[in-house]
């Protein structure tokens, strides 16, 4: 019966130490960050702060940080503790932050925390352009002068039946064609007169 009793006692035993173990390992590690609008500074911040951590050869300890489930922010391991702070997050978008802290002895965390935002955007300044005006100036020209080697205008003279072309003109010589004639004329008469004058010699 008394073995009975102690077997009892010591399962117990174990399984609250095992407990309280586990309790306070998972006591120990603080996971703290905040995440937040701030409308004075026109900007969404984050800070995180985790503490209390063990660091140990068996493994590491890391931490993710994202916005909208793809964009990662920030990922790193760290020993006992990581301290990050950003400032600067655009206020007039919406973020949906997701925290992932990942410890070697098994103690992890996830949380998301979702910041609206604090500050209206500014429209985008539309600027009006004017066309530009372009004013052209008439080109200059100056009179043709006629050539010197000017093209001669064909002749109009008709061409002969035939198809062959005009005779050109006599060249003009100074002689008269009445003095040609006369002179053909007293050649004849004098031929004429020399034939009489033999027959007449030869009848005596």
């Amino acid at each position: 019966m008394a073995r009975r009793v102690l077997g009892v006692f010591a399962v117990t035993a174990t399984a609250a130490l095992t407990t309280l173990a586990l309790t306070g390992t998972a006591q120990a590690h603080n996971p703290n960050w905040s995440a937040g609008c701030d409308e004075g500074a026109k900007a969404t911040k984050v800070s995180i702060d985790l503490t209390q951590y063990v660091a140990s050869k068996k493994g590491k300890n890391t931490v993710k940080l994202t916005d909208g489930g793809k964009e990662v922010l920030k990922t790193e391991e760290f020993p006992e503790s990581f301290h990050w702070k950003k400032n600067d997050f655009d206020a007039t978008v919406k973020h949906e932050f997701t925290i992932t802290v990942t410890s070697w002895d098994g103690y992890n965390k996830t949380d998301s925390k979702t910041v609206l935002p604090c500050v209206k955007g500014t429209p985008p300044t539309t600027t009006t352009t004017k066309p530009a005006t372009t004013t052209t100036t008439p080109a200059t020209t100056s009179p043709e002068v006629p050539s010197s080697s000017a093209e001669v205008p064909p002749s109009t003279t008709p061409a002969a039946p035939g198809g062959s072309a005009p005779e050109p003109p006599l060249a003009a010589t100074g002689a008269s064609p009445m003095w040609l004639l006369l002179s053909g004329v007293g050649l004849v008469g004098a031929g004429a007169g020399t034939l009489l004058f033999l027959r007449r010699r030869r009848s005596a």
